[in-house]
């Protein structure tokens, strides 16, 4: 089994030129805790580790994978891969695409336009969207579109009736007293 963190440690510690005693004392913990950490007979904490790989330059995204990786059975670990864009491209991975604010928008016929226009809308919601006959029953709401968007974009395989009867539900706690 690959000891992913000691390696590190390792690296860290000789690269500084100091003793396994000298390293530990800098971390608050002993020099025979660096000698077993080194060799992969025990883990660092999360913290420990955090605080290690801060000083080693490794970014903190990468360094928790480290040492989830390193926490794994070696069968699991290869299910980690520490070369993913995570890792090289962290804010095009993790950033939270940016929403349409529907509930800004007054006007139906531009509202009905940018839902047209949102590839990332389920096929069943589309379809309601498209439909003329839903907009002059329902006639929704900005702020109930928004919520609807929000709350069932991931159901991807729900039919249009199941987005119309969310949309009632949605419209009935926006309009009650609670």
């Amino acid at each position: 089994m690959e000891n992913i963190l000691g390696i590190k440690i390792t690296e860290a510690r000789t690269k500084l030129g100091l003793t396994q005693d000298q390293f530990g004392a800098h971390y608050g913990v002993s020099g025979p805790a660096i000698f077993k950490f080194e060799r992969g007979y025990v883990k660092p904490s999360l913290d420990l580790w955090m605080k290690i790989a801060a000083d080693c330059g490794i970014a903190e995204k990468k360094a928790v994978l480290l040492w989830i990786k390193a926490k794994l059975p070696q069968q699991y670990q290869s299910f980690i891969d520490l070369s993913a864009t995570a890792i090289a491209e962290p804010f095009a991975v993790y950033e939270k695409p940016v929403r349409p604010p529907y509930a800004r928008i007054g006007d139906q016929r531009e509202m009905r336009q940018r839902l047209a226009d949102d590839p990332t809308l389920p096929p069943g919601m589309r379809a309601m969207f498209a439909d003329d006959e839903f907009w002059a029953l329902y006639r929704p709401t900005g702020e109930e579109i928004q919520k609807l968007v929000e709350m069932f974009r991931s159901y991807t395989d729900a039919r249009e009736s199941l987005f119309r009867e969310a949309l009632r539900l949605i419209r009935d706690f926006i309009r009650s007293q609670y």
